[in-house]
């Protein structure tokens, strides 16, 4: 009887967590936030072409996503107006970010090779 109890424990315990994910790709599939991401890293990716004009790829790949940290924050608001946890809703902004980031990493070197 107490190996069934327990079974069952292990068995039902994960399931809010993803009821939360389930939702949560829900979510990322609407057009607004879709609009919303794209503007985001189209954003970092013009401020780290316009960065890596003057300076080193290194310090335009750091400080682009900084320069768009108004756009960052207005995914973080369309996630805030759901019922996600606060480390839900950031790891999603955080994956937004990593993502525009690798982007980037592409986009600076790709205008930097211009130059040589």
């Amino acid at each position: 009887m107490k190996l069934i109890i327990i079974l069952l424990f292990f068995i039902l315990s994960p399931f809010p967590l993803y009821a939360d994910l389930s939702h949560a790709n829900k979510m990322t599939k609407t057009p607004e936030y879709n609009k919303i991401k794209k503007t985001y890293e189209r954003c970092v990716i013009q401020k780290g072409i316009e960065f890596v004009k003057v300076s080193s790829p290194t310090e335009a790949i750091q400080y682009a996503p900084i320069a768009c940290k108004r756009e960052l924050l207005s995914i973080k608001q369309f996630f805030l107006s759901s019922a996600f946890k606060n480390e839900i809703i950031n790891a999603l902004v955080q994956s937004v970010k990593e993502g525009a980031e690798i982007d980037l990493v592409n986009a600076v070197y790709k205008e930097r090779l211009k130059y040589f």
